[in-house]
């Protein structure tokens, strides 16, 4: 083992390990995000997806990219803070959770929503009954995205991706799975994160097309 751990008990030499992979595995795909836009600049792709949108163009995967880049940054942050808290033998304290995490834990123990949450380094997948699978990727309140596959194959999501100027101001919106961009019925940024998903959830339990929402 590494000197590094050598005054470490078990316990706390493997916890430290964990939060040590946690943090490289976050900054390399971080790295491989960034590397594929030319750029060391999480706020460079934000500027590119409403580039995007201005020019009539989709803003995905790109601003779903952005996104990932944010919580991949509040993962490796919260990783860090909880390791310097456990090399100082602070066991109690814990770091606020990313908020993708808290959705996770929040629809573990939910009894409103029959799903199957998933959680990867920059995004939540449920599968739905039906076959519907949702990617969630919640950076902040006002950022976020929830683009949905159904069985079919056809896609459609809501997003926060900005530039959409039709849509008289509004920021979260409805991609439609014929290409159009709607207002979103289901979100808004006024609203808690667990608040918008369960409306989502919910939505999607009765009709994943959602005909009677547009």
């Amino acid at each position: 083992m590494d000197p590094f751990y050598d005054a470490l008990d078990t316990e706390q030499a493997g916890e430290i390990a964990q939060l040590a992979r946690v943090m490289y595995e976050a900054r390399e795909h971080r790295r491989e995000i960034l590397e594929h836009y030319a750029t060391d600049d999480a706020g460079e792709l934000l500027e590119r997806v409403a580039a995007l949108t201005a020019a009539g163009e989709s803003e995905h995967p790109c601003y779903e990219h952005y996104l990932a880049v944010c919580i991949l940054d509040q993962t490796r942050s919260a990783a860090r803070t909880l390791m310097a808290a456990r090399l100082k033998e602070d066991d109690d304290y814990q770091p606020p959770h990313p908020l993708h995490l808290q959705l996770y834990e929040a629809l573990l123990t939910s009894t409103a929503i029959s799903c199957s949450p998933r959680l990867v380094h920059d995004a939540l997948l449920i599968d739905l009954p039906d076959g519907t699978e949702l990617t969630v990727r919640y950076a902040s309140p006002v950022a976020y995205s929830l683009h949905w596959t159904l069985s079919d194959g056809s896609t459609l999501g809501i997003d926060t991706a900005p530039g959409h100027r039709h849509l008289d101001g509004a920021t979260q919106h409805l991609h439609l799975e014929d290409g159009r961009v709607v207002h979103d019925p289901l979100t808004s940024i006024s609203r808690s994160a667990h608040e918008n998903l369960h409306a989502v959830l919910a939505a999607l339990m009765l009709d994943p097309r959602l005909s009677g929402q547009r």
